[in-house]
Protein backbone atom coordinates (compact mmCIF):
# COMPACT_ATOMS: atom_id res chain seq x y z
CA UNK A 1 0.00 0.00 0.00
CA UNK A 2 1.50 3.17 -1.19
CA UNK A 3 1.45 6.81 1.51
CA UNK A 4 -1.01 8.04 -0.76
CA UNK A 5 -3.44 5.00 -0.50
CA UNK A 6 -3.10 4.86 2.70
CA UNK A 7 -4.06 8.18 3.33
CA UNK A 8 -6.92 8.39 1.41
CA UNK A 9 -8.00 5.13 3.71
CA UNK A 10 -7.48 7.24 6.64
CA UNK A 11 -9.62 9.94 5.64
CA UNK A 12 -12.54 7.82 4.56
CA UNK A 13 -15.46 6.94 6.96
CA UNK A 14 -15.67 3.32 7.58
CA UNK A 15 -17.97 1.87 5.35
CA UNK A 16 -21.30 1.77 5.15
CA UNK A 17 -21.49 4.53 7.80
CA UNK A 18 -24.16 6.94 6.69
CA UNK A 19 -25.86 4.33 4.75
CA UNK A 20 -29.47 3.59 5.75
CA UNK A 21 -30.79 0.43 4.74
CA UNK A 22 -33.79 -1.43 5.45
CA UNK A 23 -33.12 -5.52 5.59
CA UNK A 24 -37.39 -6.43 4.67
CA UNK A 25 -37.15 -3.68 1.71
CA UNK A 26 -33.46 -5.70 0.54
CA UNK A 27 -35.28 -8.72 0.90
CA UNK A 28 -38.88 -9.02 1.74
CA UNK A 29 -39.02 -13.09 1.74
CA UNK A 30 -36.81 -13.09 4.78
CA UNK A 31 -38.08 -14.75 7.57
CA UNK A 32 -38.57 -12.20 10.64
CA UNK A 33 -39.23 -13.42 14.11
CA UNK A 34 -38.61 -12.66 17.40
CA UNK A 35 -39.69 -15.77 19.27
CA UNK A 36 -38.06 -15.85 22.35
CA UNK A 37 -36.14 -19.23 21.15
CA UNK A 38 -34.84 -17.46 18.30
CA UNK A 39 -33.41 -14.28 20.32
CA UNK A 40 -31.94 -16.53 22.96
CA UNK A 41 -29.91 -18.61 20.61
CA UNK A 42 -27.49 -15.92 20.20
CA UNK A 43 -26.51 -16.90 24.27
CA UNK A 44 -25.25 -20.25 22.61
CA UNK A 45 -21.34 -18.51 22.30
CA UNK A 46 -21.51 -17.05 25.96
CA UNK A 47 -22.86 -20.38 27.19
CA UNK A 48 -19.64 -22.32 25.92
CA UNK A 49 -17.73 -19.49 27.35
CA UNK A 50 -19.14 -20.54 30.94
CA UNK A 51 -18.36 -24.35 29.58
CA UNK A 52 -14.63 -23.55 28.63
CA UNK A 53 -14.67 -21.70 32.34
CA UNK A 54 -16.15 -24.48 34.44
CA UNK A 55 -13.65 -27.32 32.15
CA UNK A 56 -10.70 -25.65 33.31
CA UNK A 57 -11.98 -25.45 37.07
CA UNK A 58 -12.70 -29.10 36.72
CA UNK A 59 -9.41 -30.09 35.01
CA UNK A 60 -8.30 -33.19 34.08
CA UNK A 61 -9.94 -33.88 30.24
CA UNK A 62 -13.05 -32.24 30.75
CA UNK A 63 -11.46 -29.46 28.26
CA UNK A 64 -11.82 -31.90 25.71
CA UNK A 65 -15.18 -32.77 26.01
CA UNK A 66 -16.08 -29.08 25.54
CA UNK A 67 -13.79 -28.92 22.73
CA UNK A 68 -15.32 -31.86 21.50
CA UNK A 69 -18.76 -30.66 21.57
CA UNK A 70 -17.59 -27.23 20.08
CA UNK A 71 -15.86 -28.14 17.30
CA UNK A 72 -16.82 -31.65 16.04
CA UNK A 73 -20.77 -32.11 17.68
CA UNK A 74 -21.79 -28.74 16.81
CA UNK A 75 -19.90 -29.18 12.96
CA UNK A 76 -22.32 -32.30 12.46
CA UNK A 77 -25.32 -30.12 14.12
CA UNK A 78 -24.58 -27.27 11.67
CA UNK A 79 -25.00 -30.17 8.67
CA UNK A 80 -27.96 -31.00 9.92
CA UNK A 81 -29.64 -28.08 11.09
CA UNK A 82 -29.81 -26.95 7.28
CA UNK A 83 -29.72 -23.49 6.41
CA UNK A 84 -31.99 -20.50 8.26
CA UNK A 85 -32.61 -17.01 6.82
CA UNK A 86 -34.18 -15.63 9.91
CA UNK A 87 -33.67 -11.99 10.82
CA UNK A 88 -34.45 -10.08 14.03
CA UNK A 89 -36.55 -7.04 14.58
CA UNK A 90 -35.17 -3.88 16.51
CA UNK A 91 -36.93 -5.37 19.35
CA UNK A 92 -34.33 -7.50 20.27
CA UNK A 93 -31.74 -4.83 20.29
CA UNK A 94 -31.08 -4.62 23.84
CA UNK A 95 -31.21 -8.26 24.69
CA UNK A 96 -28.27 -8.96 21.78
CA UNK A 97 -26.34 -5.42 22.79
CA UNK A 98 -26.41 -7.15 26.72
CA UNK A 99 -25.35 -10.09 25.22
CA UNK A 100 -22.40 -8.79 23.32
CA UNK A 101 -20.58 -7.35 26.27
CA UNK A 102 -21.53 -9.84 28.02
CA UNK A 103 -18.77 -11.77 26.32
CA UNK A 104 -15.77 -9.25 27.61
CA UNK A 105 -16.47 -10.47 31.30
CA UNK A 106 -16.95 -13.93 30.12
CA UNK A 107 -13.38 -14.01 28.08
CA UNK A 108 -12.06 -12.78 31.38
CA UNK A 109 -13.27 -15.08 33.50
CA UNK A 110 -11.48 -17.79 31.16
CA UNK A 111 -8.42 -16.38 31.02
CA UNK A 112 -8.35 -15.87 34.72
CA UNK A 113 -8.66 -19.55 34.88
CA UNK A 114 -6.46 -20.72 32.49
CA UNK A 115 -4.33 -18.79 34.25
CA UNK A 116 -4.89 -20.33 37.39
CA UNK A 117 -4.85 -23.84 35.81
CA UNK A 118 -1.49 -23.15 34.61
CA UNK A 119 -0.30 -22.08 37.82
CA UNK A 120 -1.62 -25.30 39.30
CA UNK A 121 0.50 -27.12 36.85
CA UNK A 122 3.49 -24.98 36.00
CA UNK A 123 5.26 -27.59 33.94
CA UNK A 124 3.55 -28.42 30.69
CA UNK A 125 5.74 -31.91 30.20
CA UNK A 126 4.82 -33.12 33.68
CA UNK A 127 0.93 -32.21 32.31
CA UNK A 128 1.48 -32.43 28.54
CA UNK A 129 -2.47 -33.25 27.48
CA UNK A 130 -4.45 -31.07 30.17
CA UNK A 131 -1.97 -28.07 29.15
CA UNK A 132 -3.36 -29.42 25.51
CA UNK A 133 -6.89 -29.26 26.22
CA UNK A 134 -6.51 -26.60 28.46
CA UNK A 135 -4.88 -23.91 25.40
CA UNK A 136 -6.91 -25.69 23.06
CA UNK A 137 -10.40 -24.94 24.63
CA UNK A 138 -9.08 -21.14 25.74
CA UNK A 139 -7.54 -20.74 22.55
CA UNK A 140 -10.37 -21.96 20.27
CA UNK A 141 -13.12 -19.62 22.36
CA UNK A 142 -10.86 -16.42 22.39
CA UNK A 143 -11.26 -16.72 18.76
CA UNK A 144 -14.96 -17.68 17.96
CA UNK A 145 -15.97 -15.41 20.79
CA UNK A 146 -13.43 -12.81 21.67
CA UNK A 147 -12.47 -12.56 18.04
CA UNK A 148 -15.96 -12.51 16.43
CA UNK A 149 -17.89 -10.30 19.01
CA UNK A 150 -14.36 -7.89 19.05
CA UNK A 151 -15.41 -7.56 15.55
CA UNK A 152 -19.02 -6.53 15.10
CA UNK A 153 -18.22 -3.89 18.20
CA UNK A 154 -15.26 -2.69 16.06
CA UNK A 155 -18.36 -1.43 13.51
CA UNK A 156 -20.25 -0.06 16.31
CA UNK A 157 -19.82 3.92 16.68
CA UNK A 158 -19.19 5.26 20.28
CA UNK A 159 -15.87 4.52 22.78
CA UNK A 160 -17.29 2.14 24.92
CA UNK A 161 -17.83 -0.29 21.69
CA UNK A 162 -14.31 0.50 20.45
CA UNK A 163 -12.98 -0.04 24.36
CA UNK A 164 -14.62 -3.04 24.55
CA UNK A 165 -13.41 -4.64 20.86
CA UNK A 166 -9.90 -3.62 21.61
CA UNK A 167 -9.53 -5.61 24.65
CA UNK A 168 -11.15 -8.32 22.95
CA UNK A 169 -9.19 -8.77 20.68
CA UNK A 170 -5.67 -8.21 23.16
CA UNK A 171 -6.64 -11.77 24.34
CA UNK A 172 -4.89 -12.73 20.89
CA UNK A 173 -2.55 -9.76 20.50
CA UNK A 174 -4.69 -8.65 17.31
CA UNK A 175 -4.28 -5.01 18.85
CA UNK A 176 -3.90 -3.61 15.08
CA UNK A 177 -6.82 -5.80 13.70
CA UNK A 178 -9.55 -2.68 14.14
CA UNK A 179 -7.86 -0.23 12.55
CA UNK A 180 -7.39 -2.44 9.79
CA UNK A 181 -10.37 -3.93 9.27
CA UNK A 182 -12.30 -1.35 9.06
CA UNK A 183 -9.72 1.03 6.89
CA UNK A 184 -8.07 -1.15 4.70
CA UNK A 185 -9.93 -4.76 4.18
CA UNK A 186 -13.42 -3.04 3.85
CA UNK A 187 -12.37 -1.11 0.54
CA UNK A 188 -9.51 -3.39 -0.45
CA UNK A 189 -11.27 -6.71 0.01
CA UNK A 190 -11.31 -8.88 -3.37
CA UNK A 191 -7.83 -6.87 -4.39
CA UNK A 192 -4.31 -8.90 -4.45
CA UNK A 193 -2.81 -6.51 -1.88
CA UNK A 194 -5.54 -7.01 0.86
CA UNK A 195 -4.12 -8.66 3.59
CA UNK A 196 -7.24 -10.82 4.32
CA UNK A 197 -8.22 -12.05 0.91
CA UNK A 198 -6.76 -15.01 0.28
CA UNK A 199 -5.56 -15.30 -2.85
CA UNK A 200 -6.01 -18.27 -5.44
CA UNK A 201 -3.08 -21.22 -4.77
CA UNK A 202 -2.05 -19.67 -1.54
CA UNK A 203 -1.82 -22.33 1.13
CA UNK A 204 -3.15 -21.87 4.89
CA UNK A 205 0.29 -21.40 6.10
CA UNK A 206 1.27 -18.61 3.61
CA UNK A 207 -2.12 -16.88 4.12
CA UNK A 208 -1.53 -16.84 7.86
CA UNK A 209 2.37 -15.03 7.61
CA UNK A 210 1.23 -12.65 5.67
CA UNK A 211 -1.71 -11.83 6.85
CA UNK A 212 0.16 -11.38 10.40
CA UNK A 213 2.39 -8.88 9.02
CA UNK A 214 0.53 -7.21 6.28
CA UNK A 215 -2.18 -6.70 8.99
CA UNK A 216 0.10 -4.87 11.23
CA UNK A 217 1.55 -2.35 8.79
CA UNK A 218 -1.17 -1.80 6.68
CA UNK A 219 -2.77 -0.41 10.06
CA UNK A 220 0.29 1.38 10.79
CA UNK A 221 0.51 3.41 7.21
CA UNK A 222 -3.38 4.26 7.49
CA UNK A 223 -2.46 5.92 11.18
CA UNK A 224 0.40 7.53 9.80
CA UNK A 225 -1.17 9.29 7.13
CA UNK A 226 -3.95 10.15 9.52
CA UNK A 227 -1.39 11.99 11.78
CA UNK A 228 0.18 13.43 9.40
CA UNK A 229 -3.31 14.75 8.25
CA UNK A 230 -3.36 16.14 11.35
CA UNK A 231 0.19 17.38 11.56
CA UNK A 232 1.01 15.40 14.72
CA UNK A 233 3.51 13.13 15.42
CA UNK A 234 3.36 9.07 14.62
CA UNK A 235 5.41 8.00 17.21
CA UNK A 236 2.81 9.28 20.25
CA UNK A 237 0.17 8.91 22.75
CA UNK A 238 -2.04 10.21 19.62
CA UNK A 239 -1.46 7.42 17.93
CA UNK A 240 -4.16 4.84 18.08
CA UNK A 241 -2.33 1.77 17.19
CA UNK A 242 0.16 2.72 20.09
CA UNK A 243 -3.10 2.84 22.28
CA UNK A 244 -4.58 -0.50 21.21
CA UNK A 245 -1.60 -1.95 22.49
CA UNK A 246 -2.43 -1.47 26.16
CA UNK A 247 -4.85 -4.60 26.30
CA UNK A 248 -2.29 -7.00 25.49
CA UNK A 249 0.32 -5.50 27.49
CA UNK A 250 -2.40 -5.82 30.37
CA UNK A 251 -3.33 -9.08 30.29
CA UNK A 252 0.04 -9.81 29.75
CA UNK A 253 0.91 -8.41 33.44
CA UNK A 254 -1.69 -9.41 34.75
CA UNK A 255 -1.27 -12.96 33.63
CA UNK A 256 2.36 -12.59 35.52
CA UNK A 257 0.98 -11.33 38.60
CA UNK A 258 -1.49 -13.98 38.78
CA UNK A 259 -0.14 -17.10 37.26
CA UNK A 260 3.66 -16.44 37.47
CA UNK A 261 5.74 -17.59 34.10
CA UNK A 262 3.59 -20.28 34.19
CA UNK A 263 0.42 -17.94 33.45
CA UNK A 264 2.15 -15.56 31.23
CA UNK A 265 3.27 -18.53 29.48
CA UNK A 266 -0.32 -20.06 29.27
CA UNK A 267 -1.76 -16.66 28.14
CA UNK A 268 0.39 -15.86 25.49
CA UNK A 269 0.26 -19.83 24.10
CA UNK A 270 -3.72 -19.60 24.20
CA UNK A 271 -3.41 -16.06 22.22
CA UNK A 272 -1.69 -17.39 19.69
CA UNK A 273 -3.94 -20.48 19.14
CA UNK A 274 -6.54 -18.07 18.45
CA UNK A 275 -5.17 -15.55 16.10
CA UNK A 276 -4.98 -18.79 14.55
CA UNK A 277 -7.95 -19.87 14.49
CA UNK A 278 -9.58 -16.15 13.69
CA UNK A 279 -6.98 -16.70 10.68
CA UNK A 280 -8.18 -19.55 9.74
CA UNK A 281 -11.58 -18.33 9.41
CA UNK A 282 -10.60 -14.82 7.53
CA UNK A 283 -8.81 -17.69 4.76
CA UNK A 284 -12.02 -19.19 4.11
CA UNK A 285 -14.19 -15.67 3.98
CA UNK A 286 -13.01 -14.89 0.72
CA UNK A 287 -10.63 -17.13 -0.59
CA UNK A 288 -9.86 -16.70 -4.78
CA UNK A 289 -12.26 -13.99 -5.24
CA UNK A 290 -11.17 -11.06 -7.57
CA UNK A 291 -12.40 -7.44 -7.41
CA UNK A 292 -11.27 -4.60 -9.70
CA UNK A 293 -9.12 -1.89 -7.38
CA UNK A 294 -11.84 1.06 -6.46
CA UNK A 295 -14.86 -0.49 -8.12
CA UNK A 296 -17.94 -0.92 -6.14
CA UNK A 297 -17.94 -3.90 -3.22
CA UNK A 298 -20.88 -6.90 -4.41
CA UNK A 299 -22.18 -9.26 -2.96
CA UNK A 300 -20.53 -11.72 -5.03
CA UNK A 301 -17.10 -10.66 -3.05
CA UNK A 302 -17.70 -12.76 0.08
CA UNK A 303 -18.30 -16.59 0.22
CA UNK A 304 -21.51 -16.81 2.47
CA UNK A 305 -22.99 -19.83 4.32
CA UNK A 306 -26.06 -19.54 5.86
CA UNK A 307 -26.09 -22.81 8.18
CA UNK A 308 -27.79 -22.75 11.42
CA UNK A 309 -25.53 -23.59 13.97
CA UNK A 310 -22.35 -21.45 12.22
CA UNK A 311 -24.29 -18.53 12.12
CA UNK A 312 -25.69 -18.66 15.53
CA UNK A 313 -21.85 -18.97 17.23
CA UNK A 314 -20.49 -16.45 14.88
CA UNK A 315 -23.08 -13.99 15.43
CA UNK A 316 -24.33 -14.00 11.27
CA UNK A 317 -20.60 -13.56 10.30
CA UNK A 318 -21.31 -16.17 7.72
CA UNK A 319 -23.63 -13.79 6.28
CA UNK A 320 -20.47 -11.95 4.94
CA UNK A 321 -22.47 -10.78 1.64
CA UNK A 322 -24.48 -8.40 3.61
CA UNK A 323 -21.86 -7.33 6.03
CA UNK A 324 -19.47 -5.99 3.54
CA UNK A 325 -22.44 -4.72 1.55
CA UNK A 326 -23.95 -2.38 4.74
CA UNK A 327 -20.71 -2.56 7.78
CA UNK A 328 -22.19 -0.86 10.30
CA UNK A 329 -25.61 -3.21 10.09
CA UNK A 330 -26.31 -5.20 13.47
CA UNK A 331 -25.44 -8.56 13.05
CA UNK A 332 -28.60 -9.73 13.83
CA UNK A 333 -30.41 -7.93 10.69
CA UNK A 334 -27.93 -8.99 8.28
CA UNK A 335 -29.51 -10.68 5.22
CA UNK A 336 -28.97 -13.78 3.25
CA UNK A 337 -28.53 -12.33 -0.06
CA UNK A 338 -29.32 -14.67 -3.18
CA UNK A 339 -26.93 -12.70 -5.33
CA UNK A 340 -24.24 -14.04 -2.68
CA UNK A 341 -21.86 -16.89 -3.98
CA UNK A 342 -22.42 -20.13 -1.76
CA UNK A 343 -19.98 -22.10 0.46
CA UNK A 344 -20.95 -25.59 0.18
CA UNK A 345 -20.98 -26.36 4.02
CA UNK A 346 -21.26 -24.53 7.31
CA UNK A 347 -17.99 -22.22 8.78
CA UNK A 348 -17.69 -24.64 11.07
CA UNK A 349 -17.29 -27.73 8.39
CA UNK A 350 -14.97 -25.24 6.22
CA UNK A 351 -12.26 -24.42 8.67
CA UNK A 352 -11.93 -27.89 8.99
CA UNK A 353 -11.76 -28.85 5.48
CA UNK A 354 -9.45 -26.04 4.77
CA UNK A 355 -6.98 -28.02 7.08
CA UNK A 356 -7.04 -30.50 4.70
CA UNK A 357 -5.06 -29.39 1.87
CA UNK A 358 -6.00 -32.00 -0.94
CA UNK A 359 -9.92 -31.64 -0.10
CA UNK A 360 -10.26 -28.36 -0.06
CA UNK A 361 -8.54 -27.52 -3.32
CA UNK A 362 -10.72 -29.68 -4.75
CA UNK A 363 -14.22 -28.33 -3.47
CA UNK A 364 -12.73 -24.66 -3.79
CA UNK A 365 -11.28 -25.07 -7.46
CA UNK A 366 -15.47 -26.42 -8.47
CA UNK A 367 -16.46 -23.36 -6.63
CA UNK A 368 -14.39 -20.79 -7.98
CA UNK A 369 -14.74 -21.71 -11.43
CA UNK A 370 -18.56 -21.56 -11.14
CA UNK A 371 -18.07 -18.09 -9.63
CA UNK A 372 -15.70 -16.93 -12.61
CA UNK A 373 -18.38 -17.85 -15.30
CA UNK A 374 -21.38 -16.71 -13.15
CA UNK A 375 -20.27 -14.08 -10.82
CA UNK A 376 -17.49 -12.53 -12.11
CA UNK A 377 -17.46 -9.36 -14.07
CA UNK A 378 -15.67 -9.40 -17.54
CA UNK A 379 -13.12 -7.39 -15.52
CA UNK A 380 -12.89 -9.56 -13.11
CA UNK A 381 -11.94 -12.91 -15.18
CA UNK A 382 -9.47 -10.77 -17.04
CA UNK A 383 -7.74 -10.32 -13.89
CA UNK A 384 -8.29 -14.57 -13.36
CA UNK A 385 -6.55 -14.76 -16.56
CA UNK A 386 -3.91 -12.36 -16.37
CA UNK A 387 -2.64 -13.63 -13.24
CA UNK A 388 -3.04 -17.62 -14.49
CA UNK A 389 -5.31 -18.27 -12.31
CA UNK A 390 -7.84 -20.06 -14.18
CA UNK A 391 -9.00 -23.34 -12.27
CA UNK A 392 -6.40 -22.91 -9.96
CA UNK A 393 -7.61 -23.23 -6.07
Amino acid sequence: MTTDSASRLARAEPEGASSAHKPDAANPSLSRRDGLLTTWRYMSANVLLLLGSASLMVGGYAPFLVIAMAMIVASFADEASGDDHTILSNRARAFCNFNLYLSLPLITLLAVQLVLFAAEHPNPIDWPLEWIGALWVTGYLFALVGATVAHELTHRPGKPAHLVAQTLFGFTGNSSFAIYHVYVHHRQVGTYDDASTARRGERLRSFVARALVQQFAQAAQVEAARLHRKGLPVWSWHNRLIQAHLAPLSILVLALIIGGPAGLLAIVLAGLLGRLFHELINYVQHFGLVRVENTPIRPHHSWDSYRTISNILHYNLPRHSDHHMFATKAFWQLDALDSAPMLPYGYQTMAFIALTPPLWRRIMRELLVDWDQNYASDAEREIVRERGWEGLA
